[in-house]
């Protein structure tokens, strides 16, 4: 009987340590791009692209904060993103690796 109290112990710890360290891919994205203003963001899973994630345009210089409120799925997962006046190019991160902050270049995108 003690042997199965210990396990049940050891079982519920380890459910909780994983649920803390859990968590979800939140970042921030950076529009550093001169002149243009980001409209979409979308990303590509089971085969489709997603509604656009933002509600409102990212001007030059500004910032938004956005969260999928998950860490479930594929690490690497494209992205596609859209300008007024421009269209659209997608991209491609692995999110598993602690992506914090998006930057929109003149050109592509870096994150770190």
């Amino acid at each position: 009987m003690r042997s199965k109290i210990i396990s049940f112990f050891m079982a519920a710890t380890m459910l909780m340590a994983s649920a803390a360290s859990a968590g979800d891919y939140a970042f921030r994205l950076f529009n550093d791009a001169n002149g243009y203003v980001i409209d979409g963001f979308y990303t590509f899973e089971n085969g489709r692209w997603s509604d656009n994630w933002l509600d409102y345009q990212v001007g030059s210089g500004d910032s938004v904060s956005m969260d999928w409120y998950s860490d479930e799925g594929a690490c690497v997962v494209p992205f596609r993103a859209s300008w007024v006046d421009y269209g659209a190019e997608d991209f491609s991160i692995d999110w598993c690796q602690n992506v914090e902050n998006i930057y929109m270049e003149d050109v592509g995108f870096t994150w770190n």
